[in-house]
């Protein structure tokens, strides 16, 4: 939904306690909306807040702004792909693990962010960064030896492990991490076998 430029922070106020989502979102990426507003609504909308060509104008006036809205707020806002490099770099060195957790399941992180995520003390955080589907080859090899058995159960579970990954994780002192790894190989396998069907193999 396309809103007036023209519209005022009131108006936009008024439009964002509004029940229609289309409405709402529009609100969030309005330029004119304020700032407590944007807040309000940065959980639901985070694209459209993190979009809003307002923002970088409302931060040159407040520079802290996004750093005071609630936590759980700006934990969506990290995870966002939309998230700017400076809240990147915020979230990378906040003193909080968590601030680390949700930056490694960014999706547009750069090499570098994903390198030093991977090698964080907290091993919530190198198990996001296991997950994600980009993962170079280096860091999958390097995260299938990681100390913890729930990072090494994150790399079982990838469709993409290399076999030097598989056969180190078929002798893993975790029976957690080899059942992961014997469930995945089946559908894997089982997804091969069907695909031949599917070709008349």
């Amino acid at each position: 939904m396309l809103l007036t430029p023209d519209l005022t922070a009131e108006q936009l106020e008024r439009l964002a306690r509004q029940d229609a989502p289309d409405v709402r979102a529009a609100v969030a990426a309005h330029p004119n909306t304020p700032p407590h507003v944007l807040s309000a609504l940065a959980p639901e909308f985070p694209g459209e807040v993190l979009g809003n060509p307002g923002l970088p104008l409302l931060r040159l006036a407040h520079p802290g702004l996004v750093l005071e809205w609630p936590r759980a707020t700006q934990l969506i806002l990290i995870r966002h792909a939309r998230a700017p490099r400076w809240l990147r770099r915020y979230a990378l060195t906040h003193a909080q693990s968590d601030y680390q957790v949700a930056l490694a399941t960014n999706p547009a992180l750069e090499a570098e962010t994903v390198a030093v995520l991977a090698a964080h003390p907290a091993w919530q955080v190198r198990a996001r960064i296991a997950a994600r589907p980009d993962l170079p080859a280096a860091l999958i090899e390097a995260l299938a030896a990681d100390p913890d058995y729930g990072v090494r159960m994150y790399i079982a579970a990838r469709a993409d492990l290399p076999e030097s990954g598989v056969a180190r994780l078929r002798r893993d002192s975790s029976v957690f991490v080899r059942q992961v790894l014997e469930q995945t190989q089946r559908a894997g396998l089982a997804a091969f076998f069907l695909g031949l069907c599917v070709l008349g193999l």
